[in-house]
């Protein structure tokens, strides 16, 4: 039986640059499925690229609670923004994470899902989220599987596989400062909440790794030459960096450059790789 691969370009609607990029790697390259922050000001000219330009594409949301302006009113979800109305950066979550009012972080993320469907007249095909929010507060993470039942999608993989020494360092990485033993906690504290909530559809397999100076060509054929079987997701963030105020900006051009090359798509075609969309699942 063939691999099945899903490659996720993530954050569409971050920039005009980013839009063209993400509808580039997929025009011309190996990228077969997007996710859209669906809160930021050009997301309904990243939506509506796609349409124009990319019909093939499959387009989910990328849920977002760090970055730029919350779809809700801000003085309806008060404890996730700062005095400006804008998201916490996810810097910030160390000091802010137990602030949060469980009733803004649903109202936000359903509502967020709501703009989706009034902007492209259809729900997501799938659900993830920006720096991985989901998995790292379980109010976050309940929200998702519930929204994942309620419309029937499927979801990211959300790495719940990961031993629990795995799953801490991954955690770690976004709460620094917090001691071993509330990482610990935090991490049980979600599997519970995975346990009781619905079970979604997800990939096989997540690949997170074709990422900054790992976004490379050769990274990117080792990637591809590794694939387990079944359903894997390899995600990446192509797109052009002009008019980028965030982090990551000059990588996403290397990874455009990667996912583009001719040699991507022989690869996938030789190694007889069926690309698939998240509706496949």
């Amino acid at each position: 039986m063939p691999k099945r691969l899903i490659v996720n370009a993530d954050d569409l609607g971050l920039s005009p640059g980013v839009n063209r990029g993400v509808i580039e790697a997929h025009t011309r390259g190996i990228v077969t499925s997007t996710t859209v922050m669906i809160n930021l000001p050009d997301a309904p000219a990243g939506l509506e690229g796609v349409k124009a330009q990319a019909a093939g594409l499959g387009v989910g949301l990328h849920l977002n609670l760090t970055y730029g302006r919350p779809v809700s009113p801000p003085d309806r979800v008060r404890s996730l923004v700062d005095e400006d109305g804008c998201f916490h950066p996810v810097g910030q979550w160390p000091v802010v994470f137990g602030q949060f009012d469980a009733e803004d972080m649903t109202r936000e993320l359903c509502n967020q899902v709501h703009r989706f469907i009034a902007l492209a007249g259809h729900p997501p095909d799938h659900l993830d989220s920006h720096h991985g929010v989901t998995s790292l507060h379980p109010v976050a993470m309940r929200a998702l599987l519930d929204l994942a039942a309620e419309y029937g999608i499927p979801i990211r993989n959300p790495g719940v596989s990961l031993t629990p020494e795995e799953a801490a360092h991954a955690i770690h990485a976004y709460l620094p400062n917090a001691p071993a033993s509330a990482v610990r906690a935090h991490y049980e504290q979600l599997m519970v909440v995975w346990r009781e909530g619905p079970q979604p559809r997800h990939p096989d397999h997540i690949r997170s790794e074709f990422f900054g100076e790992n976004a490379t060509l050769g990274d990117l054929l080792v990637l591809l030459t590794n694939l387990d079987q079944g359903v894997t997701e390899i995600m990446c963030h192509p797109g052009y960096a002009e008019g980028l105020t965030e982090g990551y900006a000059a990588p996403r051009e290397a990874e455009l450059a990667a996912l583009t090359h001719p040699s991507a798509k022989e690869f996938v075609v030789g190694e007889q790789i069926k690309l698939i969309t998240f509706a496949a699942l």
